[in-house]
């Protein structure tokens, strides 16, 4: 069963089509990428697949459940239980060390455990920088926090929005190596990126064009 599966989703918002009849489906274990220009579709595709927004037709199914009829209570359980999200921007708390900010995603479940978000951060690499706030580290730290966060609750599908688009070229490598080290154990990754080198990481790719798909490649191969 596929984790993900869209079929001819599109989305208006007033006269302008953001999306046009989009149709692709993500098995498990696989690492997509949706990449295009600004404007392109990019993000609103995300908020679709991340249950955010709805769509105005088509369906989304995450994980064999449809989701075009549900409250926004259901919505926002299945986002919660099956979806991890990785933003640029982070959204730390500022106020909260790392680890409590890993620990703020096991709150919506109603299981806080200190101990495994500590197994989180040091599945990171930031063993050593749990009691530190969020202006103590740097960019690429602010970000493995967030993924950190993102993987806390066993999620069955990693969204990540140009997880790499604040950071340095150092940072972003220690980054994308975590991300090609997730994929190597078996989690499911869909990535919006704008930058060609990332997006080819993935052993999909998406490409995106006024809300149209262009193209799908994988590696050696362009499929449409």
């Amino acid at each position: 069963m596929s984790i993900l599966e869209i079929t001819g989703m599109s989305k208006k918002y007033g006269s302008l089509h953001a999306l046009q009849d989009i149709t692709f489906s993500v098995e498990p274990g696989e690492w997509v990428s949706i990449m295009g220009s600004s404007g392109s579709g990019k993000s609103t595709m995300l908020n679709m697949i991340g249950l955010m927004d709805k769509p105005s037709t088509g369906e989304v199914s995450i994980d064999g459940i449809v989701t075009s009829s549900l409250s926004s209570k259901k919505l926002t359980e299945i986002r919660r239980d099956k979806i991890g999200l990785v933003f640029q921007q982070f959204h730390l708390i500022p106020h909260l060390t790392a680890l409590e900010n890993v620990m703020v995603a096991q709150y919506y479940h109603s299981m806080p455990d200190e101990k495994e978000a500590a197994a989180a951060l040091g599945r990171v690499g930031l063993e050593g920088r749990s009691r530190h706030l969020p202006r103590q580290l740097s960019g690429g730290e602010q970000q493995r926090v967030c993924i950190a966060r993102a993987l806390i609750n066993y999620p069955a599908l990693i969204l990540a929005d140009e997880p790499t688009g604040n950071l340095d070229e150092t940072n972003e490598k220690i980054v994308l190596d975590l991300f090609q080290e997730l994929h190597s154990e078996g989690h499911t990754i869909i990535m919006v990126t704008h930058a060609p080198e990332v997006g080819e990481l993935a052993e999909r790719q998406i490409r995106l064009e006024y809300g149209k798909i262009r193209e799908i490649r994988v590696p050696g191969k362009i499929l449409i």
